[in-house]
């Protein structure tokens, strides 16, 4: 291909051109190459020819506006896939919003995902609700009810404007909604599926119901104050018929999954403790007079010291229970007190001493463990127990003697295991309910199955039809996807529930052809997020959700960047998918994520009063003495880092730092400023600093003269110019071996720019008419550009190609160079610094050759040293201890 840089015989005015305008012009140039390429397609012959590498960010709830934390996530996932393109990986490379995938050599996708819209509510002012219509691309608003439609795709392509002017490579043709039928569709039939396996059912249950948007939420979704996630609405509690995902029926392979995966221990902590496995001994109580309690007749209570059974004088159980529900079906009610505790009116029997025992709701007992009860022993339980029989006058019983063994009584009637001990007694327990079929060991986990209704209008709706003869029938493959109706249908309800608009509610049974009724509550719209990276790798398919063929190559994602905030949601939800998946012989991989790379976030410089606690724009702030006050009151104002957020006014526009920097300095500095895992505080130090190391190496690739070397030499001996070009090629393997160590093993980027940056200081320190007859200058110059290009790919583009016009270092772009490698040998050091001891006191240290490593060659240096003329000569040397590994070396001397 021929030199882009022959477009730019005006090179020299580059110099003094400001940053912002270079990237510019080189973004243009960038995305033309991508396009050329991106025409490739990839065909499935093709797939192992190369080694895969399969890089994702998590997608964001694009509001519209990208903010800094975007930004940063984007340049660590755009940096990790040009650096792997480079050393020759078949990349697919995705995002939130969009998805580049770039296979062979630079076949690229990019997709659009809308998972929904998520709102900032101000609560006591006014009330927004975001309604999401799949079938217009429209977002509905309604203010005090009053309806106003926005239209989606100006904010997506907001998003894109912003994503372009960061300079990220994506394919803009290829572009994918979750709110479109097109892919909904596929959600839907990923629901059948594990219909029809028995992991998708329904059931009566207590739920969290947000009173505002009219709508169920799950227990992550409600904050420390009750509140919802979504509206701030305090949460209420309330019995209805619930969709829900069998998430715990893979909750042992979901724990046991984690030990392989290479994520961060805080995040695979956190989903050990979600999913809670515990081992307790299960006893089965029927209810007394074997009645039946809606669907049961007998009750599964767990407890982890079956040797106090006899001493059990209740049974608690949670809330949501499902005695709970259908004890109270025919007296439905809200229940607007978490804290409530009450008996339940029902009495179950003691399978081992016959005793009726009274059911209690016990705020104490877990709902995480679904249908489980607790057996309560308030006589060898903790405090709670027994401050829970104390206020309801439950009897307390004690079934230990003073030698801690099993007693018999009158109360207790445990003829079979008197007098052992309760080690003894807990293992003949369970023996025995073993043998009577009525007990036995259980191992059990904490986690809950996914609650996935939403009573609303947006998200994907429930492919299920009722009908009064055939039950719950499921929608045909066929006739997928089930759409929402049309937003004017919609919005002729205040609540826009799918169960008001009888048009499209009313259906026929496919089983029977009657009448029946569609099912009204639509998908949490995690359930969409749970498998986008399946639908990335194909996004096109109209007859499957993927190709099989596709997804085994690429699958699982090799890196995925992400918060760690999304340990126990979208990550658990996204592990359980494709369990199920390759379960059922959908996928090969089990797991989806294989690396996770956590980022911290982005706060702001925030100005808040320290009276009011009102915040304040930065304009609003004077400092006067150290002490920043408020212009219009002079009050003290209390300056400090937060979250960036638009309420709190210390959020920074990407838009405006790219106008004033460009792309690439904004970038670089972000990924400059912090690891990874840091949170970064935003201040223009760091990026002014930043696009003066940028001017400093743009200045010394113009500096290189256009010239071939001549023959007039330099003022400076031969051997000089020897040991400059060892040095130089030192230092240049020491950053090669650094940069490729930080963006493949550690993700540092920080550390790997800094790496560019000691390498550029030392091209700097050379002078001008020595670097002109160096012959290893310009190839140290050579590869730090390209050692720069996944950080900064415009303006390594910008100085690739003035270097290139220069000197002869290669015909096509940057992007299209090979990744350098480093040599151990050139790396290895001349010399080593050898410790010398005399007499059990340091003296110093002196440096001897690295091929000294005979024991009479390392004495002889030392003793020609200068510490060696001076404290060894003239002495009896009585003793010599040579420590090799710790480069030291011991006299004992005469006095």
């Amino acid at each position: 291909m021929a030199v882009l840089a022959a477009s730019l015989s005006h090179n020299k005015i580059l110099v003094n051109l400001p940053l912002n305008s270079t990237n510019h012009l080189w973004m243009t140039k960038y995305r033309r190459l991508l396009r050329v390429h991106c025409t490739r397609a990839v065909k499935e012959g093709d797939m192992n020819k190369k080694k895969k590498f399969y890089v994702l960010p998590m997608f964001p709830y694009p509001s519209g506006t990208l903010h800094m934390g975007h930004v940063r996530v984007y340049a660590m996932s755009n940096c990790i896939a040009q650096f792997r393109k480079m050393q020759g990986f078949n990349v697919s490379s995705c995002k939130i919003i969009l998805i580049i995938e770039a296979c062979n050599d630079f076949y690229c996708r990019l997709s659009i995902q809308w998972v929904g819209t998520r709102l900032d509510y101000q609560r006591k002012m006014q009330l927004w609700k975001g309604i999401m219509i799949p079938s217009r691309g429209l977002t509905v608003f309604y203010i005090n009810f009053n309806v106003k439609l926005l239209n989606i795709n100006s904010n997506i392509d907001q998003m894109r404007t912003q994503l372009i002017n960061l300079g990220l490579d994506f394919d803009w043709e290829k572009e994918i909604m979750t709110c479109s039928p097109d892919y909904y569709k596929w959600t839907q039939w990923l629901f059948l599926r594990m219909f029809d396996a028995g992991l998708a059912y329904q059931r009566q249950a207590l739920v969290n119901w947000d009173p505002v948007d009219q709508t169920v939420l799950a227990k992550e979704q409600i904050d420390e104050q009750g509140r919802s996630w979504r509206s701030g609405a305090v949460v209420e509690m309330k019995f209805l018929r619930q969709w829900y995902l069998k998430l715990s029926y893979y909750a042992d392979t979901l724990l046991s999954g984690l030990d392989d995966l290479k994520w961060p221990e805080i995040v695979k902590q956190l989903q050990r403790k979600w999913l809670g496995k515990k081992m307790l001994v299960e006893f089965e109580f029927y209810v007394e007079g074997n009645q039946r309690i809606g669907e049961y007749n007998k009750l599964s209570v767990c407890t982890d010291a079956p040797q106090y059974v006899y001493g059990a004088t209740y049974v608690a159980i949670a809330l949501d229970h499902p005695f709970v529900s259908a004890v109270l079906e025919n007296s439905p009610r809200t229940i607007y007190n978490k804290e409530l505790e009450f008996p339940l009116g029902i009495n179950v029997v003691n399978p081992l001493n016959g005793c009726s025992i009274p059911v209690y709701v016990a705020n104490y007992v877990l709902s995480d463990f679904g249908s489980l009860a607790v057996l309560g022993i308030p006589g060898h339980g903790g405090k709670r127990e027994k401050g829970f029989a104390m206020k309801f006058n439950i009897p307390i019983l004690y079934v230990l003697d003073g030698r801690e063994c099993l007693v018999n009584s009158h109360q207790l009637n445990h003829v079979k295991f008197t007098g052992m001990n309760t080690n003894e007694a807990a293992k003949a327990i369970v023996r025995y309910a073993e043998k009577m079929n009525f007990g036995r060991y259980r191992k059990l986990f904490k986690v809950s199955d996914w609650l996935i209704s939403r009573q609303r209008y947006w998200g994907t709706p429930i492919p299920i039809i009722h009908c009064d003869y055939c039950g719950v029938v499921p929608v045909p493959d066929k006739e997928l996807p089930v759409r929402l109706p049309d937003y004017h249908n919609a919005s002729r309800s205040k609540s826009f529930s799918l169960r008001n608009i009888s048009e499209w509610l009313n259906t026929s049974c496919p089983n029977c052809g009657r009448s029946a009724r569609r099912e009204t509550d639509t998908m949490d719209t995690f359930v969409d997020s749970a498998w986008y990276f399946l639908r990335y790798l194909d996004p096109n398919n109209e007859a499957r959700p993927f190709a099989k063929a596709s997804v085994n190559y690429a699958m699982p994602v090799d890196l995925y960047i992400g918060g760690v905030e999304h340990a126990i949601l979208h990550l658990l939800y996204a592990r359980f998918v494709t369990h199920f998946l390759n379960d059922f012989g959908y996928i090969s991989n089990k797991e989806p994520f294989a690396c996770l790379l956590t980022q911290g976030m982005v706060h702001g410089r925030t100005y808040k009063t320290n009276s009011s606690g009102k915040y304040l724009k930065k304009n609003e702030v004077e400092f006067s003495a150290n002490q920043a006050i408020e212009k219009t009151t002079g009050e003290k104002v209390a300056v400090f880092w937060e979250k960036m957020s638009k309420s709190k006014y210390n959020g920074i526009d990407p838009q405006d730092v790219v106008k004033t920097y460009g792309a690439d300095a904004v970038r670089l500095s972000l990924l400059f400023k912090a690891p990874p895992d840091n949170i970064i505080y935003w201040d223009e130090e760091t990026i002014i600093g930043i696009t003066s190391w940028l001017n400093r190496l743009r200045k010394m690739v113009a500096d290189v003269d256009s010239t071939k070397p001549n023959n007039t030499r330099a003022k400076v001996p031969e051997i000089n110019y020897n040991k400059l070009d060892k040095k130089l090629l030192r230092a240049t393997h020491q950053a090669i071996k650094q940069v490729t160590y930080s963006l493949e093993k550690a993700f540092t980027f920080n550390v790997a720019i800094a790496a560019c940056m000691k390498l550029s200081n030392i091209l700097q320190d050379i002078p001008g008419e020595v670097a002109q007859k160096s012959t290893q200058y310009v190839e140290s110059l050579r590869i730090l550009c390209i050692l720069i290009s996944p950080l900064a790919p415009h303006f390594a583009s910008e100085l690739w190609s003035d270097l290139c016009l220069k000197r002869e270092i290669g015909s096509s772009h940057i992007l299209y160079q090979s990744w350098p490698t480093y040599d151990d040998s050139v790396l290895a050091d001349e010399n080593i610094n050898l410790q010398i001891i005399i007499n059990g006191n340091r003296k110093g240290t002196i440096a001897i050759p690295a091929t000294a490593t005979e024991n009479e060659a390392l004495l002889q240096y030392v003793k020609e040293s200068r510490i060696g003329q001076e404290l060894l000569r003239d002495k009896v040397i009585k003793k010599i201890y040579i420590v090799k590994h710790r480069k030291l070396i011991s006299f004992v001397t005469d006095v």
